[in-house]
């Protein structure tokens, strides 16, 4: 892993794992030094019922945004390794563990992979 401005960034192509959620909450902040593919495969463990997730963007690392086109979080209801996408170009990204419900013992591992023309 490297920094770059006190900012998580992919140098490897296999992607940079973030720290494991283990709760609601958001990973560090990677700097996506003007790629524009993001992925965001994320892994569920122990699930109970249902959790919910977003991938966020920042123009300023200050200000977040859902970066899904339809401003939805994305729920799941099993264990299991999913991804979220986006193509596009944004400065700062981050992914976020909105909720759990039926339960708190959900984990998340994620990992960030960053593609595309610089």
């Amino acid at each position: 892993m490297a920094v770059l401005e006190g900012y998580k960034y992919v140098k490897d192509p296999d992607g940079i794992a973030l720290t494991q959620l283990v709760a609601a909450g958001v990973t560090d902040t990677i700097k996506t030094l003007g790629f524009d593919e993001i992925t965001a495969q994320y892994t569920i463990a122990a699930i109970n019922t249902t959790v919910v997730v977003r991938l966020e963007g920042s123009i300023d690392n200050t200000s977040w945004f859902n970066l899904d086109f339809d401003e939805q979080d994305t729920t799941q209801t099993a264990n299991g390794t999913y991804a979220l996408k986006y193509d596009g170009k944004v400065p700062f990204i981050r992914f976020r563990f909105v909720s759990e419900t039926g339960g708190t013992a959900a984990t998340i591992a994620v990992v960030i992979y960053l593609g595309g023309i610089l």
